[in-house]
């Protein structure tokens, strides 16, 4: 047990016979007859027993001393002065290049910087983390590129590539505009105008079908939107907006759910009910992608309550009716009261205060009348709590259901309560 103890001991010499106080005699060795066999002895008063030992191959360096066990190895070394490593083969006065002699562990996605005695990882551009583990940065989900904004964006490992998004052209900091109409690369018919629009073209609307003397006829116009082909119900002459082609965008049920406040029809880029914008001007609900592509200079808005179909016009000039209503921003219009009562007649009926008119019209407070073109007023100055409205894309109270119509409470209305939900179109030119 006491060679165990020692860490130089790797055989001893046991007296067979105890002294004369009892005690046996053991000698220490550090050394094995292994190598030594001409130095054993036989002495018939000891017993000599030894261990396997590694450090019998004389593993260490540079005079260091061999210890037997301690670890996996079975040895280790004892280094002098100025001398290091596993065998003390290691100059302390001499660095290693763990870089070069590939000693680290940084990722293979981060650079290795020698350092005196050590090294440092670092993680490579268009990547994150310690430099032991190097984690692609997504330069497009986060917005660290420098892509045009008519180019799309795509992650590649360690960095990103742009390309110009379809009907676009030019390299990675600038796309421009390819004019299909000029450059003759659009498949517009003979008989229908191109209009050139940022990244695509169209047989722009009805407007052009009626003043390019094609057709003074209502009915279904093929329009190109977005370079596809769209079959579009096209309003001839003067039904109540005034003369000349007006171009369907959306038809609104105002007993349905569909198109009300706070649909996401207001805010995406989906058509719904392409048939529907096949028809005139019946109960069909539908929103085409004239929503979004159709640029205007005034809007036409009806509406239908039993046989009665009234409209209204708002001069507005836009690149679309997606962009004055999508964002949520209100937008004010300035056709007052009366006129937006016009649309439902007899029936018709507002609070006196606020009539806060126009696109994404909402009074402050929530829960109370809005509607995505419209009016909304109180019985009450200021704008905080509107109990009455005429709209498209409406909802709050008094009735949240009512999508398109009236809705006004028994507080100081100009005409009494009314429920009134209407078949509401909307059409531009």
């Amino acid at each position: 047990m006491m060679c165990f103890m020692e860490p130089d001991c790797v055989s001893v010499n046991l007296d067979k016979q105890p002294d004369v106080i009892g005690n046996y005699k053991c000698e220490l060795n550090n050394a094995t007859h292994e190598g030594h066999e001409h130095e054993l002895r036989s002495n018939t008063n000891s017993s000599y027993h030894a261990v396997e030992s590694t450090c019998v191959k004389n593993p260490c360096k540079n005079n260091a001393v061999c210890q037997s066990g301690f670890n996996e190895e079975g040895f280790r070394c004892l280094c002098p002065a100025g001398w290091k490593g596993q065998y003390c083969e290691v100059n302390c006065n001499t660095d290693i290049d763990h870089c070069v002699e590939e000693l680290h562990n940084c990722s293979l996605d981060a650079f290795c910087s020698n350092t005196k005695g050590s090294y440092n990882c670092t993680c490579k551009p268009g990547f994150t983390g310690n430099g032991q583990d190097c984690e692609d940065i997504d330069e497009c989900a986060e917005q660290l590129h420098n892509c045009n904004l008519n180019a799309i964006c795509y992650n590649t490992k360690g960095s990103y590539t742009c390309t110009c998004k379809p009907g676009f052209v030019g390299n990675v900091g600038e796309c421009e505009d390819i004019d299909e109409c000029a450059e003759g690369s659009h498949n517009c018919s003979l008989n229908s105008f191109c209009n050139n629009t940022e990244g695509s073209y169209n047989s722009w609307r009805c407007k052009h079908e009626y003043y390019q003397h094609i057709t003074f006829v209502s009915g279904v116009v093929t329009l190109l939107l977005d370079s596809n082909p769209v079959p579009v119900y096209c309003h001839m002459g003067d039904f109540g907006c005034g003369d000349g082609g007006w171009t369907t965008v959306m038809k609104i049920d105002g007993n349905k759910s569909t198109f009300g406040y706070d649909s996401p029809h207001w805010s995406d880029y989906i058509e719904y009910n392409l048939p529907g914008g096949e028809t005139g001007f019946d109960r069909q609900e539908t929103k085409l992608s004239t929503y979004w592509n159709t640029p205007f200079s005034q809007i036409c808005l009806g509406m239908n309550i039993g046989q009665q179909t009234t409209f209204i016009v708002i001069n507005k000039k836009a690149e679309s009716l997606y962009s004055l209503i999508a964002d949520g921003q209100y937008r004010p219009t300035s056709l007052g009261r009366d006129k937006w009562k016009t649309l439902l007649g007899f029936e018709a009926s507002l609070q006196y205060n606020c009539n806060q008119e126009g696109f994404n019209t909402e009074c402050e407070r929530e829960g109370y009348s809005k509607a995505r073109i419209g009016i909304a007023s109180k019985n009450e100055d200021g704008c905080t709590s509107c109990n009455s409205r005429i709209g498209f894309g409406t909802g709050g109270r008094p009735d949240d259901s009512n999508t398109c119509g009236n809705e006004a409470e028994n507080y100081s209305t100009d005409n009494g309560e009314k429920h009134v939900k209407a078949m509401g179109y909307v059409l531009v030119q």
